[in-house]
């Protein structure tokens, strides 16, 4: 027999493989989507939940902020009373020393 030709029977079985493999190769691909797809959406799922959790949280966040902000404002308003009085006293005890040397210079 001769292979380069082929009987009705043998093409029609070569037909029926032929579309039996690609029924299968169909169905595997549906699959592999239907699972891609799935995956994806448990992927965007999970970033949703990150996004609501973000967005809980930012009040939070900036509460801290502030929190920490207002903190050092009051550190530094501290800072700056303590440089004010200390200036004054150094200042007026400056001044008495001055008012002392020239009583004594005086008399």
């Amino acid at each position: 027999m001769n292979k380069k030709f082929v009987t009705h029977d043998e093409l029609k079985i070569s037909q029926l493989e032929t579309q039996n493999k690609l029924i299968q190769l169909d169905n595997k691909t549906d699959t592999k989507f239907s699972e891609l797809s799935s995956k994806i959406d448990s992927k965007f799922n999970i970033l949703d939940n990150k996004i609501d959790n973000f967005e809980k949280n930012i009040p939070i966040i900036i509460e801290n902020a502030l929190y920490k902000e207002r903190e050092y404002q009051q550190n530094q308003q501290k800072e700056n009373r303590r440089f004010f009085w200390g200036t004054i006293i150094i200042g007026g005890i400056s001044a008495v020393a001055a008012i002392i040397s020239i009583i004594v210079s005086f008399h």
